[in-house]
């Protein structure tokens, strides 16, 4: 196998190469994610000295637009949001960034807080699956009843 085709150490594998990998991130976590994001957006655009392009990616806003369809198709299908391991990364980079640029204590620790949430998350990641153009999940699998249970 060839260092290109290795898949990072923290990304679950895949059946498929272009199978997306993700776990369904709770409507609270979602909350969390946008005020980190959002806080960390506001406190590099009042520092300034960046571009919009730069701020947008390091402090993690360009996930938004990419998980608010999914936050639709997550309440329509009655579970999580779906995220790709791979988004992580924008969180983690507003996170470091909101500390570089003297976020809100409450914030940062809502945000590292989230981080050991995602890091748990990711290990429950499985094949995702688009639907009409939008990264989803599949419905949870309901538990079969024991078979020494009264319904089973």
């Amino acid at each position: 196998m060839d260092w290109f085709s290795k898949r990072r150490r923290d990304e679950p594998a895949s059946d498929a190469r272009d199978t997306p990998v993700a776990f369904a991130l709770s409507q609270t976590d979602f909350r969390t994610l946008v005020r980190v994001v959002e806080h960390a957006r506001e406190r590099m655009e009042a520092t300034g000295g960046s571009d919009a392009d730069t701020i947008r990616n390091a402090s993690g806003a360009e996930l938004l637009p990419v998980l608010y369809p999914r936050v639709g198709t997550a309440v329509a299908r009655g579970h999580g949001v779906a995220m790709l391991v791979s988004e992580i990364r924008h969180v983690e980079a507003a996170v470091i960034n909101l500390e570089s640029y003297g976020g809100h204590e409450t914030v940062l620790v809502e945000g590292y807080a989230l981080l050991r949430r995602l890091a748990r998350l990711k290990d429950q990641a499985a094949a995702a699956e688009t639907v009409d153009g939008i990264l989803t999940l599949p419905p949870p699998t309901p538990h079969a009843p024991a078979a020494d249970s009264p319904t089973g």
